[in-house]
């Protein structure tokens, strides 16, 4: 096989993509949450979308507004799991020692307190040498945060009814500030996101455009604390035979992760990254990144982003400035794996490795 028709092919669906989806780095903005019908159309087209006033009756939002102080006159002692890592990079590839891993964070319990007077203080340290996040997510909110799950609504009832399920598979709490970010990853979940303290920076890349975030597939590791830094630990692999071909890649210990940071490609003068989808030339380095054309939106407090299942997300925050941390909640409804959406993506992915590999 001519190995240009592959590489041809791929270029051509990223390209109709870009033009079915003009402007392609472009994310619509609702001002009044849908209907049901309207956001079963929005889950059918697989776009992100930005819905402001979505959560205007919500009382963490309102009358209980999930200030630091608030927060702690709820959960007060209570013990709460932190994440902690020494650059922020939880559940991200790392070179440790010549290899890369994929590194999860050290995991500590803390009383809630404590964990927010931490998480305070380090908000104006410039380079602290450990850095917290409460990002659990086990449906934190309807277990280790329940004091707080009365403040926000147990399903959003538009998409509940929209998606046919009466409550999402998850409700989680995020807690954090400037310092933590996450890698790019993807989620098989319609994930709604609420923004209640602070902005989210989130830099999103569809499940067609595998080819511009470069997987790669990296041995799993975990941070440990060691003294007053980190180590980073490989994970024990087991030598067990009876397994499917998916356990065996995580009992093996490797993972396939996206190894490109979009902080990167963000950083890129606007007049290069605005470049026209068919212009871009066939030897540029960031091609296929392009092509694959990643879309960079804030989300404030106050706003809800829908995420989309399986789209690449890189998420970043900012602090609200009076209160100094950034909290945001997301609601986890399953997506529907029938139809020819899951079967097409994953087609895509196999095409991609062929072209990246001829």
């Amino acid at each position: 096989m001519d190995k240009s028709k592959p590489t041809k092919a791929l270029r051509t669906l990223l390209e109709s993509y870009a033009s079915l989806n003009y402007p392609p780095t472009s994310i619509e903005y609702l001002n009044t949450p849908p209907t049901p019908l309207e956001f079963h159309q929005i889950v059918s087209r697989n776009r992100p979308v930005i819905i402001r006033n979505a959560m205007t009756d919500w009382p963490a939002y309102t009358t209980n507004k999930w200030t630091p102080e608030y927060l702690s006159s709820k959960m007060g002692e209570m013990e709460v799991m932190v994440a902690e890592t020494p650059r922020g990079n939880a559940d991200s590839i790392v070179t440790h020692e010549g290899t890369e891993y994929f590194v999860k964070p050290h995991t500590t319990p803390h009383s809630f307190n404590s964990f927010l007077s931490l998480l305070k203080s380090s908000t104006t340290t410039p380079n602290p040498s450990t850095i917290l996040y409460a990002q659990s997510q086990d449906s934190n909110l309807t277990s280790e945060y329940l004091p707080l799950s009365e403040d926000i609504p147990a399903t959003i009832p538009w998409a509940s009814i929209a998606l046919s399920q009466q409550l999402p598979d998850a409700t989680n709490i995020w807690i954090g500030n400037h310092h933590s970010v996450s890698s790019l990853h993807k989620d098989p979940y319609q994930n709604l996101y609420g923004v209640l303290l602070g902005t989210k920076v989130f830099y999103l890349v569809s499940p067609i455009g595998v080819a511009g975030v470069k997987e790669r597939r990296v041995r799993s590791a975990t941070y440990v604390k060691k003294g007053e830094g980190f180590d980073i630990v490989p994970d024990p692999v087991s030598s067990s035979n009876n397994v499917g071909e998916e356990e065996e890649e995580e009992e093996e210990g490797m993972i396939t992760w996206p190894s490109i940071s979009l902080d990167d490609y963000f950083s890129l003068p606007e007049s290069e990254r605005s470049t026209p989808v068919e212009d871009i030339s066939d030897t540029d380095p960031w091609k296929w990144t392009k092509l694959s054309t990643p879309i960079k939106v804030e989300v404030k407090g106050g706003e809800m982003l829908y995420l989309p299942a399986l789209w690449y997300h890189q998420v970043a925050q900012r602090v609200d400035e009076d209160e100094g941390v950034c909290v945001a909640v997301n609601y986890w409804y399953d997506m529907d794996f029938s139809g020819p959406f899951v079967s097409m993506v994953n087609y895509v992915r196999d095409m991609t490795e062929v072209v990246m590999n001829s």
